[in-house]
């Protein structure tokens, strides 16, 4: 009896340790920017920028902008994020639901405010502002979920890109097609960052937890098993 209820408790416990983070990461969606405007610089499908959408505390939704690996190698002084421009969908959130860093400002975004297509909004900071990561969330919407925000994405619909980011701050040698030193650029894309489904997790957990009990079931028949099988034997005939 105590073995089987050493296993109850270990077969919770995997539960809890696999389930909880599943909980916890499951409200929100991450994409990548894998594109620039700078494409022989910076050639399409590397992943440039990630962009973390998730629920935040009292209904908010917060966003995380950070640069990757491709642009932090090379960055230079006073290097981060100049400004991000993104949708709102059909939530009906404006620029004034919009909780962004000191320094930040949203802007109504013009039709030709980047080469990535028409945004509804553009928030950016100053040049000593430049941030990496950038954070800021959409407060006082009702009913808003990280998914909203990339409706397009995942509804199926063609979209040049879910968002688009100007970087600043690097230094990369060689020069761009206006014969300049390349120390900026334009960045967009809605490539998504795929994680385990969590139909995997679930059918990983529980064959965890079968072979679990049948490995702890098993030790406990050789435990019973000895006494019954000498107690036949002594009845057999010589």
């Amino acid at each position: 009896m105590k073995t089987l209820t050493k296993a109850y408790a270990i077969s919770a416990a995997i539960c809890l340790a696999v389930f909880a983070p599943l909980t916890a990461s499951a409200a929100s969606v991450s994409v990548f920017l894998n594109l620039s405007n700078e494409s022989v610089q910076f050639p399409s499908d590397t992943n440039y920028l990630e962009v973390t959408i998730a629920d935040g505390l009292d209904g908010a939704i917060d966003f995380r902008v950070e640069t990757t690996d491709a642009l932090k190698s090379i960055a230079d002084s006073n290097f981060g994020i100049q400004s991000f421009s993104l949708n709102f969908g059909d939530t009906g959130a404006t620029a004034l639901n919009l909780a962004l860093p000191d320094g930040w400002a949203a802007k109504k975004s013009p039709s030709n405010s980047s080469v990535f297509g028409q945004f509804d909004v553009e928030i950016a900071g100053t040049g000593s502002s430049r941030l990496d990561p950038l954070e800021f969330s959409i407060v006082g919407v009702a009913g808003d979920t990280p998914f909203d925000y990339l409706a397009e994405l995942y509804e199926g619909r063609l979209i040049s890109s879910g968002f688009a980011a100007h970087v600043a701050g690097f230094s990369l040698s060689g020069e761009n097609g206006r014969g300049r030193k390349l120390t900026s650029a334009q960045f967009g894309g809605s490539a998504p960052v795929v994680p385990l489904p969590a139909s995997a997790w679930f059918m990983l957990t529980g064959l965890g937890i079968l072979a679990l009990r049948a490995k702890l079931s098993k030790r406990q028949d050789n435990v019973e098993k000895p006494a019954d099988h000498q107690g036949f034997d002594m009845g057999l005939p010589a």
